[in-house]
């Protein structure tokens, strides 16, 4: 899609896939409860034109090692076509699968299958289609779909009980929405209008009240990935392409709860720990460049990551703030894409200094979430 251009040692996996110290569902009183961040999950889209299928690789840090096709090999199954986003919430791990039109909710610690969500049942075959992203808050899990977006008309999001999982509510959005975030009492969605720059927009949801609110400005032509930092919210716009396919545009903006938006940097990817947002600047065909945006002085630092060919996700460690950069490897075959070749993932520590390098991570890598919790001391 025009948007997304640039768009292991074996250890013992069932029961104790990921060496889990924590547990999330403990309510030891009496006990200090302390953040863990155990390792990081990564999925990739695959690759449609060399018959590549949707794919999830787990980073251990306990183990120091590289688990790919998680999912496959703890549920005998396949992801499915082109999966788009991973989140953790709560003791879940959602994968959203575009292609087949599903998200999986699995148990964080197993990766073993709970659900299926299929989102062309659940809502129905117009409404439902081409899941993209989700978010918990509360008791729900909120998700967008392009829905009624590939008629000219609008997407959906979707509210779901976490217990369940049945529909509680559907909003309706503005033009094939992408990612979404919550900020002061609000749902905030990102409309990409599949990059024609024709009907972009933020929609703004109220989640006590229902009304949903359209944020318009010449700064929003491309918008995709959102997060929060704070009373802010910041997203990653695509900018626009020309015939040539180059890109002019792109970068990170903040969005006031009253719909102020500024620019903070250039970037095609982006990336939080909470604290501050991590951008790789790699542009078809132009100069690739990395910041670091700290909202605390309001100011972008240049910073140069060791040994990155190509930048496909970048992320920081909420607990640890040690930052990972997943890359496309490089080909050697001319007739094999760097798109179809397995990335890999590098980790710098919170002042950007290099640490280690895990070898072959997603395929197509598109999303990644820290797998993260509490135990109690």
């Amino acid at each position: 899609m025009k948007c997304f251009i640039k768009c292991l040692a074996v250890f013992m996996l069932g029961a104790s896939v990921f060496t889990a110290c924590s547990n999330d569902d403990d309510n030891d009183s009496g006990k200090r409860a302390v953040d863990v961040s155990e390792g990081l999950f990564i999925v990739g889209s695959g690759n449609k034109r060399a018959g590549i299928g949707g794919n999830l690789s787990y980073i251990n840090y306990a183990t120091g090692t590289v688990t790919s096709k998680a999912f496959e090999t703890v549920n005998g199954k396949a992801l499915g076509q082109t999966a788009n986003y991973v989140a953790v919430y709560g003791s879940k791990l959602y994968i959203v699968v575009d292609g087949e039109a599903t998200i999986w909710v699995c148990d964080k610690k197993t990766l073993k299958v709970e659900k299926q969500i299929v989102t062309t049942t659940l809502l129905d075959a117009t409404k439902g289609v081409s899941p993209r992203a989700i978010v918990g808050a509360g008791d729900k899990v909120y998700f967008t779909c392009y829905g009624n977006s590939i008629n000219g008309g609008n997407g959906i999001v979707a509210a779901l009980d976490t217990l369940t999982f049945s529909k509680f509510k559907t909003y309706e959005v503005g033009s094939y929405p992408d990612g979404l975030t919550v900020c002061s009492g609000y749902l905030f969605v990102a409309n990409s209008d599949y990059g024609n720059n024709v009907n972009p927009s933020l929609s703004k949801i109220d989640l006590q009240s229902g009304a949903v609110t359209t944020i318009k400005d010449a700064a929003i032509t491309n918008p995709m990935m959102i997060t929060t930092i704070g009373n802010n919210v910041y997203y990653l716009d695509y900018g626009t392409y020309d015939a040539n396919w180059n890109q002019t545009g792109q970068g990170v903006r903040r969005v006031t709860v009253d719909g102020k938006v500024t620019k903070v940097c250039d970037g095609t990817a982006m990336g939080t720990d909470g604290k501050r947002i991590f951008a790789a600047n790699a542009p078809y065909g132009g100069e690739t460049k990395y910041y670091i945006y700290d909202p605390a002085t309001d100011k972008a630092t240049e910073w140069n990551p060791a040994d990155i060919n190509n930048p496909a996700v970048i992320t920081a460690d909420p607990v640890t703030g040690n930052i990972f950069i997943t890359s496309y490897s490089k080909s050697t075959d001319p007739n094999v894409s760097t798109y179809a070749l397995p990335t890999y993932t590098n980790q710098y520590d919170a002042q950007g200094n290099f640490v280690k390098k895990y070898e072959g991570t997603a395929t197509g890598a598109v999303a990644s979430v820290f797998n993260t919790g509490v135990k109690y001391e």
